[in-house]
């Protein structure tokens, strides 16, 4: 029976391994740019686009949502006032065209298109025309009716799906954004060029939802900090600056870049420093829902409102000048 079950495993290795062989030509990169395309739209499977890849700002393109358009090739007079409308499947193709106005003055000669994300996997036939209205638009190859705008990195036909980078100089991040599928998905982050977080606001596909935290452009000391003089005698009044000092003995050349500044945010906070709260502000499926709260640069609240899907229900203001 043991030895079965061995025959069977080497079997199934062999098996697998020519399999390998066979779909990818022995290649691991053909391996790699095949998984890269079965997980394109998966958060969770590992080395999936959604959290290794990195591109640049420069290498993106937004392409708008999807319409069609209608054009009518007669040399003398055009149609107007259609109104037609996708229907669409379960998974967002469109299954047909519905003519809701069909307008007039339309030729025979009448042809149509769709436009934006993805629209030129779209085939339209000639739309019929019956007394100057439209009465049908006839598809002959459909694909996914995409209703908001998409993100492709240039040169690429599928929705991009990432990380998106900005940078200074320096290599710190300006911001940082992750898509999936071509739509803001996760966490948005902002930095200034020392490093300091400025925003972190969270998205589900495309729409805001969560939390997003505005920071001052500043840093608040732990209350305990005492100035601490280096060994050469030099002062260092804030624990901010006496840990970036510490981050150009520890990063040497790469002192400035995000990797660095985040090691000084990191043991900064660790050590009992902030960055003061500008803003706060809970959203759901795009509009405001839960509390909005600002605050001044000392930690003073402002305002304090409550929302409940986009309505504000509750108002508060607090002026510091009162006693």
């Amino acid at each position: 029976m043991r030895n079965f079950l061995l025959i069977s495993f080497a079997a199934l290795v062999a098996t697998g391994c020519m399999s390998f062989f066979i779909l990818f030509e022995g290649n691991p990169k053909l391996v790699q740019k095949w998984w890269a395309e079965f997980a394109r739209e998966s958060e969770t499977l590992p080395f999936a686009p959604y959290k290794s890849r990195v591109v640049s700002t420069s290498e993106i393109r937004t392409e708008s949502a999807n319409e069609l358009i209608i054009l009518d090739h007669n040399l003398f007079w055009r149609g107007s006032g259609a109104i037609i409308i996708p229907q669409l499947n379960n998974d967002k193709t469109v299954k047909k065209f519905v003519v809701k106005h069909g307008g007039r003055g339309f030729s025979g000669l009448v042809k149509a298109y769709v436009s934006g994300a993805g629209g030129e996997n779209f085939e339209i036939s000639p739309l019929l025309v019956q007394d100057g209205s439209i009465i049908s638009v006839p598809i002959k190859k459909t694909a996914k009716w995409h209703d908001e705008p998409l993100v492709y990195v240039f040169g690429e036909k599928v929705p991009f799906s990432g990380i998106v980078e900005s940078q200074f100089p320096s290599g710190q991040l300006i911001e940082q954004t992750p898509y999936l599928s071509g739509k803001i998905h996760g966490t948005k982050k902002g930095w200034n060029e020392q490093g300091i977080p400025l925003y972190s606001k969270d998205y589900v596909s495309g729409k805001k939802q969560g939390t997003h935290i505005f920071w001052f452009e500043q840093t608040n000391d732990p209350d305990d900090y005492k100035p601490i003089k280096s060994p050469t005698g030099e002062i260092f009044p804030t624990l901010w600056i006496k840990l970036r000092e510490d981050a150009k003995e520890k990063f040497g050349g790469k002192f400035g870049s995000h990797l660095a500044n985040e090691w000084v945010t990191f043991n900064y906070r660790r050590k009992g420093g902030d960055f003061p709260v500008r803003l706060l502000e809970h959203w759901k499926n795009n509009v405001r829902h839960g509390l909005f709260e600002g605050f001044d640069e000392f930690g003073n609240k402002t305002f304090k409102d409550d929302y409940k899907m986009g309505l504000r229900v509750k108002h508060k203001t607090f002026d510091k000048t009162k006693g």
